[in-house]
Parts: C-alpha cells; sequence; structure tokens
C-alpha cells in the first residue's frame, strides 16, 4: 500500500500551488454565466486546463455539445473515480447555486491528484456535466454510457452549512397546457371557453391538496403562459409545475396521479382541453453512501472545516446526482461560502465569487482529492463504498 499520507502533502502542495489559477478560473465562469446546455466559454476553459496537466479530453460526450470527460491512467488496476464539474447557470441570476465552484473544485481536485496518479493504482476521469438546473444532464450521459465502469462519482457543492451529504428529493417537472375558445371578451364573451380560468382553477386545485399531503412533498408552479390581450378569452394558457417528494416511488405513483386528476378537473370545469407533458428528466432522490461520507468528513476536518450534522429538515433541493447516485456509489457533499445564504438568491451568487468562495473552492478541491486518494490506494474502503451501495438499495 502506497504512503497515504506522504502522498497526500504532496497533494495539498501541489493544489496550492495551483489556487491563483483556479480561483481565477472560477470568477471568469462566474463572469460569463451560460444556462443549461449552453455552458460553451465554461466546458471550453475547463477542457483546456485539464488538457494543460497531461489529462485526454474528449469533448461532446453522450451527444451533449458541452459536456467532457477528461482522463488520466495510474498504474494498471483499482478502481476508476470520476470527479464531476457542473458548470450551468441560472436564468435571471447567473451563477446563484455555485456551479463556477463545482467546477473548479472537480477539476482543481484532478490538477492536484495528476502529479501523483502514477504511483496509484487506477484511472482518473474528470466528468464535465452540463445542465444540472433542469436539463438532467447527468440523466442523458448515464444513459449513454459516458458513467460506464465508474466505480465512484464524486463532487461536493456550496452551502451555507459544512455536511458531508445532501438531503435531495426526487423531483419531476410537469408542462401542461390548457386550450379553450377565444372570443371577443365585452361582445361574446359566452362564446369563449377560458384556458386561463383552468390554470387559475389548476393552482386553486394545488392549494387544496397541500392539508393532504406528506411532510416530504413540495409542489410548486408557475403560469408560463397567459393569453395575448386581455380583451380576448384566452385560447391557450399554460403552467409550468414541479413537484417533490424524498421518495421518487411516491411522487410518480401517488402524487403526480393526483396532480393530474387537478388538472383535468379544471379543463372539466371550463369546458377546455389539458395536455400533460414532463417539461425535463424527472430527478430521483439521492441514494447516500456512509463510506464516502465519513471520508468526505476526514478530508473536510484535514481542510479544518467544522461539519454540522446532517439534519434532513434543513431544507433540500432537486438534483440529477440523485439519479446517478442511483446507478453508482456517489458522493455529494457540502461546504459552506456563506452562513445564511440560500442557493437561487443574488446573496449566493455573490457568495459565490467571494473570498470565502474562493477559499471554499481550495478547501473542496483538497477535500475530494482525499477522498479519491483513499479509493485508489485502499481496497477494504472501495469495498465499504461498494458495500454501503449495495445496502442502500430501494
Amino acid at each position: 500500500m502506497p504512503d497515504v499520507r506522504e502522498i497526500a502533502s504532496r497533494i495539498d502542495a501541489h493544489l496550492e500551488g495551483q489556487r491563483d489559477a483556479l480561483v481565477a478560473l472560477s470568477h471568469r465562469i462566474h463572469e460569463h454565466p451560460e444556462t443549461r446546455f449552453e455552458e460553451v466559454q465554461a466546458s471550453a476553459w475547463l477542457c483546456e486546463l485539464l488538457e494543460q496537466h497531461g489529462f485526454e479530453v474528449e469533448r461532446g460526450v453522450g451527444g451533449l455539445p458541452t459536456a467532457f470527460r477528461a482522463r488520466l491512467d495510474g498504474r494498471p488496476g483499482g478502481p476508476t473515480v470520476a470527479l464531476l464539474c457542473e458548470y450551468d447557470a441560472l436564468p435571471g441570476l447567473g451563477h446563484a447555486c455555485g456551479h463556477n465552484l463545482i467546477a473548479t473544485m472537480g477539476a482543481g481536485a484532478a490538477i492536484a491528484l495528476a502529479p501523483v496518479m502514477r504511483d496509484l493504482d487506477g484511472s482518473l476521469l474528470v466528468i464535465g456535466t452540463p445542465a444540472e438546473e433542469g436539463g438532467g444532464g447527468k440523466i442523458i450521459l448515464l444513459e449513454a454510457g459516458v458513467f460506464d465502469g465508474v466505480d465512484a462519482a464524486l463532487m461536493i457543492h456550496p452551502y451555507h452549512l459544512n455536511q458531508a451529504g445532501m438531503a435531495a428529493l426526487a423531483s419531476v417537472k410537469l408542462e401542461v397546457v390548457y386550450t379553450g375558445t377565444p372570443a371577443h371578451a365585452a361582445m361574446a364573451p359566452f362564446e369563449g371557453r377560458n384556458a386561463l380560468d383552468a390554470v387559475r382553477l389548476a393552482f386553486a386545485g394545488i392549494d387544496a391538496m397541500r392539508q393532504q399531503v406528506r411532510d416530504d412533498v413540495r409542489m410548486h408552479a408557475i403560469v408560463s403562459d397567459g393569453g395575448a390581450a386581455p380583451n380576448i378569452i384566452p385560447e391557450r394558457a399554460a403552467m409550468t409545475c414541479v413537484a417533490r417528494s424524498a421518495d421518487a416511488q411516491h411522487l410518480h405513483e401517488s402524487l403526480v396521479p393526483r396532480l393530474q386528476g387537478v388538472f383535468q378537473g379544471a379543463a372539466l370545469m371550463t369546458g377546455t382541453t389539458v395536455e400533460v407533458a414532463n417539461a425535463s428528466h424527472p430527478y430521483d432522490e439521492i441514494r447516500r453512501n456512509p463510506a464516502l461520507e465519513a471520508a468526505f468528513e476526514r478530508h473536510a476536518r484535514r481542510r479544518q472545516r467544522t461539519l454540522a450534522p446532517f439534519d434532513p429538515s434543513s431544507g433540500a433541493g432537486s438534483t440529477d446526482m440523485g439519479n446517478l447516485s442511483q446507478a453508482l456509489p456517489g458522493l455529494h457533499g457540502m461546504l459552506a461560502i456563506d452562513d445564511a445564504a440560500l442557493p437561487h438568491t443574488a446573496a449566493f451568487a455573490s457568495a459565490a465569487r467571494s473570498e470565502r468562495g474562493d477559499q471554499t473552492l481550495v478547501d473542496g478541491a483538497g477535500v475530494l482529492a482525499g477522498v479519491a486518494l483513499e479509493l485508489f490506494s485502499d481496497a477494504g474502503f472501495l469495498q465499504e463504498v461498494r458495500s454501503g451501495f449495495a445496502a442502500a438499495e430501494r
């Protein structure tokens, strides 16, 4: 077995030498936000950086132009470990989920590991995963075979706490379109069938459901089309509804059918017709891995991070990392960049380019590199990871 402590110190020293370049890249991505599937610049910058450090890079993998897979092999045998990069921004808010940090953490960990891979058994991958914000990039890449042969996939998300895991909810986004009959709203409203009224009734139906759903359920929606003009009875109106639950089976077998009934009922009451379609890939809940989370804690403490106990009630979003974690062992750790700001806010976007955010970038890269090092150097730990994944099966 290699001397892990000695290798870890080399990794930390190399990472510190790359600090300025990584922070500069994080800031550049932050200053040039690109939304899902449009991350042309961020993807190119990450690929160029990895190539400069000896990685063989494939661009456009899985049929996604802004996805990539970079590879650096160690000695034959051993596991294949993937470090994940997310780099899409939010419409209107920029990098308010801190994906500029996620991207550079993954690349930074890979760069820190690169000089020591010749002393380790296995292969190191960096996989660029576009469109986490609703596009399901990881799901598309998983289905395309990009993750075939990967033993563990690792990433860290910025947050307001340091936690080894995330309580991600399964989610589905539904596009609901009502079609009615247009009419002059003053001369002959009786000839119309109001599609916007159906949307309004659907919102009321969702509100009526809220008292009779489980505590882990979340339902939220917007009006995406409210008609053409106030003096025309709307022929078409639409809403986008997101439903979430801690249990994907409950989401798809119970909650979504109830929502479908609400949408159909609104159509019946207004004399309109309705079409409901999935607006994106459904996201699964995260399948947590105790061994990987324990390693995260070890290396977070090595970076002088104080960890908060995991609390599922502290809030949860949804991520396509949930789907990936159902297919292979995964880590989705959390490191703080602010004490209060939550993702998807302007305050969080500012924190993602702050001095504290920059330090979290370096700490996160060090944590990811440390966890990967354990996977490469300790066969017993790798077996714990595999056993934990099997034990957490639905």
